[in-house]
């Protein structure tokens, strides 16, 4: 199927999808008062999930859905979407504004198949989408990463949750201008293809392709950089099982600064 056929199919149920989310997501919060942080971390993920599944039965057409909450079919022979119906549940459950839904459409069960990613901002609402070889696009508007930098007059988004060793980010810690920490890869990656933040580095190897795959290629066609595994291929396996490290940056220059700083 045509890349232009897939978009025009399918580009208006992905962006119906992520609103639905967010408008069950909404009335889910409305139970923290009545649940622990797990509790409604387990109903956030569930409304959003069958908020996505109920859209795409309704849309009538065939799909393969890999997703962070689990894996279904709808008719038969249709694309992959590779999906994270809530990426920072754990954000969203404690009231820190940073989550989103993570949608990437492939034409083949690889990273290099994807043609269309869509991220929605759960908070504010904003859409990040991109076709390949099209742009990406922040609320209808064209975005580029920031210009090349040293790591010593960088923003850098690092992740190192989850009791992760910090020895091979020690250097990294030390020569960065600032560092933050968002708890949502999807949206890290979205802000450095905006040029909020400079670059993105994720090394302890769970990051999970539901949550990035439309955000890899956000930040490929806004002009930005990465790496995956530690080589530069683009052709990862799209399936739930699939973790990765990543170095992402707004330049080649600055993941090459990066990856020296990182040694």
């Amino acid at each position: 199927m045509a890349q232009s056929i897939v978009s025009a199919q399918w580009t208006p149920v992905l962006l119906e999808a992520a609103e639905n989310v967010r408008n069950k997501v909404r009335k889910a919060l409305l139970s923290r008062a009545s649940l622990d942080v797990n509790g409604l971390k387990q109903l956030l993920d569930s409304e959003a999930q069958k908020a996505i599944r109920e859209t795409l039965s309704d849309a009538g057409l065939p799909v393969r859905v890999v997703s962070e909450e689990g894996d279904y079919e709808i008719g038969e022979q249709g694309p992959l979407l590779v999906l994270d119906p809530v990426d920072g549940t754990t954000n969203l459950a404690r009231g820190i504004p940073l989550a989103c839904t993570s949608m990437a459409l492939s034409t083949t069960p690889h990273m290099s198949g994807v043609t269309v990613g869509l991220i929605k901002d759960l908070y504010s609402g904003d859409v990040f989408r991109a076709e390949r070889n099209k742009g990406a696009w922040r609320a209808g508007k064209r975005i580029t990463p920031s210009k090349s930098k040293l790591v010593k007059e960088s923003l850098v988004s690092l992740d190192i949750s989850k009791g992760t060793p910090v020895d091979s980010v020690r250097q990294l810690i030390a020569s960065a201008g600032h560092l933050r920490q968002t708890g949502c890869s999807a949206l890290a990656l979205c802000h450095l293809a905006s040029g909020i933040v400079d670059a993105h580095v994720d090394v302890r190897g769970m990051l999970r392709i539901t949550d990035v795959a439309a955000g890899l290629l956000i930040l490929r066609e806004a002009g930005g950089a990465y790496i995956t595994e530690g080589a530069g291929t683009d052709d990862l396996e799209l399936a739930r099982e699939t973790s990765l490290k990543l170095i992402a940056a707004s330049s080649p220059w600055t993941l090459e600064e990066i990856l020296k700083t990182l040694g």
